[in-house]
Protein backbone atom coordinates (compact mmCIF):
# COMPACT_ATOMS: atom_id res chain seq x y z
CA UNK A 1 0.00 0.00 0.00
CA UNK A 2 2.63 2.91 0.84
CA UNK A 3 4.94 1.74 -2.11
CA UNK A 4 1.45 2.25 -4.15
CA UNK A 5 1.15 5.62 -2.52
CA UNK A 6 4.40 6.89 -3.42
CA UNK A 7 4.92 5.50 -6.94
CA UNK A 8 1.44 7.69 -7.49
CA UNK A 9 3.00 10.92 -5.87
CA UNK A 10 6.36 10.64 -7.80
CA UNK A 11 4.47 9.26 -11.39
CA UNK A 12 1.24 10.18 -11.12
CA UNK A 13 -0.90 8.68 -13.87
CA UNK A 14 -2.04 10.88 -16.84
CA UNK A 15 -5.44 11.54 -17.04
CA UNK A 16 -7.08 9.83 -20.42
CA UNK A 17 -6.57 11.67 -23.25
CA UNK A 18 -4.01 13.87 -22.35
CA UNK A 19 -1.39 15.17 -24.71
CA UNK A 20 1.78 14.54 -22.78
CA UNK A 21 5.00 16.22 -24.28
CA UNK A 22 8.91 15.33 -23.11
CA UNK A 23 12.17 14.48 -24.14
CA UNK A 24 12.87 11.29 -24.75
CA UNK A 25 16.88 11.30 -24.68
CA UNK A 26 16.35 12.96 -21.51
CA UNK A 27 14.28 9.63 -20.01
CA UNK A 28 16.27 7.35 -21.35
CA UNK A 29 19.23 8.57 -19.75
CA UNK A 30 17.54 9.38 -16.72
CA UNK A 31 16.48 5.62 -16.62
CA UNK A 32 20.24 4.29 -17.43
CA UNK A 33 21.34 6.26 -14.48
CA UNK A 34 18.83 4.27 -12.54
CA UNK A 35 19.77 1.16 -13.51
CA UNK A 36 23.27 1.94 -13.00
CA UNK A 37 22.93 2.96 -9.47
CA UNK A 38 20.78 0.26 -8.87
CA UNK A 39 23.41 -2.24 -9.46
CA UNK A 40 26.06 -0.10 -7.61
CA UNK A 41 23.73 -0.12 -5.08
CA UNK A 42 23.77 -3.93 -4.89
CA UNK A 43 27.14 -4.33 -5.23
CA UNK A 44 27.66 -1.76 -1.97
CA UNK A 45 25.27 -3.81 -0.19
CA UNK A 46 26.30 -7.08 -0.33
CA UNK A 47 30.58 -5.33 -0.32
CA UNK A 48 30.76 -2.58 1.37
CA UNK A 49 31.61 -2.51 5.10
CA UNK A 50 33.18 1.11 5.31
CA UNK A 51 31.97 4.97 5.62
CA UNK A 52 33.57 4.94 1.77
CA UNK A 53 31.17 2.67 1.16
CA UNK A 54 28.04 4.10 2.81
CA UNK A 55 29.66 7.62 1.36
CA UNK A 56 29.07 6.00 -2.36
CA UNK A 57 25.87 4.67 -1.64
CA UNK A 58 24.64 8.23 -0.64
CA UNK A 59 25.85 9.55 -3.89
CA UNK A 60 23.78 7.10 -5.73
CA UNK A 61 20.92 8.13 -3.71
CA UNK A 62 21.70 11.50 -4.68
CA UNK A 63 22.06 10.97 -8.23
CA UNK A 64 18.73 8.95 -8.41
CA UNK A 65 16.78 11.58 -7.23
CA UNK A 66 18.66 14.69 -9.60
CA UNK A 67 17.78 12.08 -12.27
CA UNK A 68 14.06 11.89 -11.65
CA UNK A 69 13.57 15.78 -10.97
CA UNK A 70 16.12 16.66 -14.17
CA UNK A 71 15.28 13.60 -16.44
CA UNK A 72 12.18 11.56 -15.80
CA UNK A 73 9.83 14.27 -14.12
CA UNK A 74 9.70 17.31 -16.50
CA UNK A 75 6.52 16.88 -18.70
CA UNK A 76 4.21 19.31 -20.47
CA UNK A 77 0.48 17.66 -19.94
CA UNK A 78 -2.36 18.78 -22.22
CA UNK A 79 -6.25 17.69 -20.94
CA UNK A 80 -9.34 18.30 -21.03
CA UNK A 81 -8.96 21.50 -17.93
CA UNK A 82 -5.78 23.09 -19.25
CA UNK A 83 -1.92 23.18 -19.67
CA UNK A 84 0.05 21.81 -16.91
CA UNK A 85 3.73 22.74 -16.75
CA UNK A 86 5.73 20.18 -14.68
CA UNK A 87 9.33 21.43 -14.15
CA UNK A 88 12.13 20.38 -11.58
CA UNK A 89 10.46 21.60 -8.36
CA UNK A 90 7.36 23.25 -9.16
CA UNK A 91 3.78 22.77 -11.56
CA UNK A 92 2.35 25.43 -13.18
CA UNK A 93 -1.29 24.97 -14.27
CA UNK A 94 -2.90 27.17 -16.51
CA UNK A 95 -6.59 26.39 -17.50
CA UNK A 96 -7.57 26.89 -20.75
CA UNK A 97 -10.06 29.78 -20.02
CA UNK A 98 -6.60 31.44 -18.96
CA UNK A 99 -4.48 30.48 -21.76
CA UNK A 100 -3.52 33.67 -23.57
CA UNK A 101 -1.23 32.16 -25.74
CA UNK A 102 1.31 29.80 -26.48
CA UNK A 103 5.29 30.62 -27.86
CA UNK A 104 7.97 28.69 -29.19
CA UNK A 105 11.81 29.35 -29.61
CA UNK A 106 14.14 28.20 -27.39
CA UNK A 107 11.43 26.15 -25.10
CA UNK A 108 7.51 26.36 -24.98
CA UNK A 109 6.12 29.45 -23.45
CA UNK A 110 2.37 29.36 -22.05
CA UNK A 111 1.39 32.94 -21.30
CA UNK A 112 -1.64 33.43 -18.99
CA UNK A 113 -2.69 35.73 -16.07
CA UNK A 114 -0.40 38.41 -17.45
CA UNK A 115 2.64 35.78 -16.65
CA UNK A 116 4.59 34.25 -19.16
CA UNK A 117 5.67 30.73 -17.99
CA UNK A 118 8.64 28.51 -19.38
CA UNK A 119 8.05 24.73 -19.68
CA UNK A 120 11.71 23.27 -18.56
CA UNK A 121 11.47 20.47 -20.64
CA UNK A 122 12.25 20.69 -24.88
CA UNK A 123 14.34 23.26 -24.63
CA UNK A 124 16.64 23.89 -27.15
CA UNK A 125 19.59 26.14 -28.05
CA UNK A 126 20.40 28.39 -30.70
CA UNK A 127 23.44 26.01 -31.88
CA UNK A 128 21.16 23.04 -31.43
CA UNK A 129 18.80 24.46 -33.54
CA UNK A 130 21.32 25.38 -36.24
CA UNK A 131 22.18 22.19 -36.42
CA UNK A 132 19.12 21.01 -36.48
CA UNK A 133 18.03 22.74 -39.02
CA UNK A 134 21.42 22.18 -41.03
CA UNK A 135 20.59 18.21 -41.05
CA UNK A 136 17.04 18.69 -41.82
CA UNK A 137 17.73 20.65 -44.80
CA UNK A 138 20.02 18.00 -45.96
CA UNK A 139 17.43 15.38 -45.31
CA UNK A 140 14.88 17.52 -47.32
CA UNK A 141 15.85 15.94 -50.53
CA UNK A 142 14.82 12.00 -49.20
CA UNK A 143 11.18 13.26 -48.00
CA UNK A 144 7.96 13.37 -50.65
CA UNK A 145 7.52 17.19 -51.32
CA UNK A 146 4.53 17.27 -49.03
CA UNK A 147 6.39 16.05 -46.12
CA UNK A 148 9.49 18.01 -46.11
CA UNK A 149 7.55 21.23 -46.57
CA UNK A 150 5.68 20.14 -43.26
CA UNK A 151 8.70 19.27 -41.51
CA UNK A 152 11.16 21.79 -42.48
CA UNK A 153 13.30 23.38 -40.02
CA UNK A 154 10.98 22.71 -37.18
CA UNK A 155 11.97 20.65 -33.86
CA UNK A 156 10.16 18.69 -31.37
CA UNK A 157 9.59 22.22 -29.47
CA UNK A 158 7.80 23.95 -32.61
CA UNK A 159 5.62 21.01 -32.87
CA UNK A 160 4.66 20.87 -29.60
CA UNK A 161 3.96 24.68 -29.51
CA UNK A 162 1.84 23.94 -32.81
CA UNK A 163 -0.68 21.33 -31.08
CA UNK A 164 -0.91 23.59 -27.78
CA UNK A 165 -2.24 26.23 -29.50
CA UNK A 166 -4.47 24.12 -31.88
CA UNK A 167 -5.90 22.86 -28.51
CA UNK A 168 -6.02 25.82 -26.70
CA UNK A 169 -7.86 27.50 -29.98
CA UNK A 170 -10.46 24.31 -29.79
CA UNK A 171 -11.34 25.04 -26.18
CA UNK A 172 -11.70 28.71 -26.37
CA UNK A 173 -14.27 27.93 -29.34
CA UNK A 174 -15.43 26.10 -26.54
CA UNK A 175 -16.66 28.83 -24.42
CA UNK A 176 -16.00 26.61 -21.49
CA UNK A 177 -16.03 27.90 -17.89
CA UNK A 178 -14.28 27.90 -15.00
CA UNK A 179 -11.21 29.13 -13.21
CA UNK A 180 -9.12 31.41 -15.36
CA UNK A 181 -5.97 32.22 -13.20
CA UNK A 182 -2.67 29.75 -13.30
CA UNK A 183 -1.66 28.22 -10.39
CA UNK A 184 1.90 27.37 -9.42
CA UNK A 185 2.75 24.82 -6.66
CA UNK A 186 5.71 23.24 -5.33
CA UNK A 187 6.38 19.46 -6.32
CA UNK A 188 7.21 18.16 -3.09
CA UNK A 189 7.72 14.83 -4.44
CA UNK A 190 10.69 16.32 -6.12
CA UNK A 191 11.78 17.98 -3.18
CA UNK A 192 12.22 15.68 -1.04
CA UNK A 193 13.73 13.65 -3.93
CA UNK A 194 16.59 16.00 -3.70
CA UNK A 195 16.87 17.27 -0.45
CA UNK A 196 16.50 13.90 1.69
CA UNK A 197 19.30 12.31 -0.54
CA UNK A 198 21.54 15.34 -0.27
CA UNK A 199 20.95 15.92 3.74
CA UNK A 200 21.71 11.91 4.18
CA UNK A 201 25.39 12.72 1.72
CA UNK A 202 26.30 15.38 3.72
CA UNK A 203 25.82 13.45 6.74
CA UNK A 204 27.76 10.47 5.36
CA UNK A 205 30.48 12.84 4.22
CA UNK A 206 30.72 13.81 8.03
CA UNK A 207 30.80 10.66 9.66
CA UNK A 208 33.43 9.37 6.71
CA UNK A 209 35.65 12.37 7.65
CA UNK A 210 35.50 11.50 11.55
Amino acid sequence: MAIALVTAAVFPKTPPGAKVFRSTAARFFGWAWMVFAAINLVDILWRGRDAASLVAAMVMLLGCGVAYVGALRPRIVADEEGVRLHNLLRDVEVPWRGVERVEGGDAVYVHGGGRRFRAFVLQISPRNRARFEAKARRQERKLPDHVADYVQGRTQTDFAVEQLRELAGERSRRGEDGAAEPTVTWAWPAVIAVAVPAVAFLVALVIALL
